[in-house]
């Protein structure tokens, strides 16, 4: 049915004047007459019952009157959440994570998304990074959040920011009375470390104990990054980790300033290249907008894309 006739018909129906509806219509009255005619035929049932004095409705035209305003609120609605879906207010997030990137900026981003679109539902999909990347291309995840990147055509690699590595000691470590350590003194120490044959990461980590001139005598490896804070914290040995994570270390762990200072470690978010999801890109706008507006408010901690660094380095 041509949505039209249904307004001219409701316009009509509140009238119950042919004159006063076609004014009401910016049109004239024949044309009036002749639309309301092919919506009689159209439905297969008078609406109207006409005379040279008066205009009314039949039963039929009543029961209309009554559920049109209902095909309007519900084109309404149907329309407005067609606009929310195209400018990504309205869907769904699946997104890839391991417990070592649920602090600092993600959380943040995710919290201020849920307040600004409370109509898109997000969820957390916590799994390895090669179960991340598998789940990526197949279509079960929308994005993942790396500290390194991946070379492969599918899939997109949009550096966020830049992050020091700091040791982490048991508060008791003679090495933690000092605010800052000498990268030179951990050649000796047992290390903990994660799991070197599931983590990308590390194995830049363990790349950067090289290239600072000293090969980390791994005690014990871990796939939780919880995991390697209570070895640390049991005194199992000392580790390597990005600043942001001394947010959530337990009690009798510390974490000291590395120098000289081992490469800073990028954040990627790492999604399909061809995905032009609308609720995908609001979200990455919202990372995008709060790494700016932290990476203004802490010059002096993390280091963002774009501030200036003397040691970054990139995994591909």
């Amino acid at each position: 049915m041509d949505l039209r006739l249904l307004r001219y018909f409701s316009v009509l129906a509140d009238e119950l004047h042919f004159g006063r509806a076609a004014t009401r219509l910016h049109m004239s009255q024949p044309p009036l007459s002749q639309q309301i005619r092919l919506l009689e035929e159209d439905i297969g049932t008078p609406l109207f019952k006409r005379s040279h004095h008066r205009v009314e409705l039949t039963a039929a035209g009543h029961t209309l009157k009554e559920q049109a305003p209902l095909v309007f609120e519900q084109l309404k609605r149907a329309l407005d959440l067609t606009r929310q879906t195209g400018r990504g207010e309205l869907g769904e997030l699946e997104i890839g994570m391991m417990s070592s990137v649920m602090v600092g900026v993600l959380p943040r981003a995710l919290h201020l998304f849920r307040e600004r679109y409370h109509d898109v539902r997000w969820r957390l999909q916590e799994m390895t990074p090669v179960a991340q990347v598998a789940a990526l291309k197949e279509k079960r995840i929308d994005l993942c959040v790396f500290r390194v990147g991946y070379d492969d055509p599918y899939v997109r690699n949009e550096l966020l920011m830049y992050e020091p590595i700091h040791v982490v000691l048991p508060a008791s470590h003679p090495l933690a009375r000092h605010p800052q350590v000498a990268t030179t003194d951990l050649a000796d120490e047992p290390f903990v470390a994660l799991d070197l044959e599931q983590s990308r990461f590390a194995k830049l980590l363990y790349q950067c104990c090289v290239q600072a001139g000293f090969t980390p005598q791994i005690r014990q490896q871990a796939t939780e990054v919880q995991t390697l804070l209570s070895l640390v914290q049991a005194d199992f040995g000392v580790a390597l980790l990005p600043a942001s994570i001394e947010q959530v270390a337990p009690a009798g762990v510390v974490f000291r300033s590395l120098t000289p200072a081992l490469p800073e470690v990028p954040l990627y978010a790492i999604y399909r290249a061809d995905d032009d999801s609308p609720v995908l890109k609001l979200f990455l706008d919202t990372l995008r907008e709060l790494i700016a507006v932290e990476g203004e408010l802490k010059r002096g901690g993390c280091q963002f894309l774009g501030s200036p660094s003397a040691s970054r380095t990139s995994v591909q």
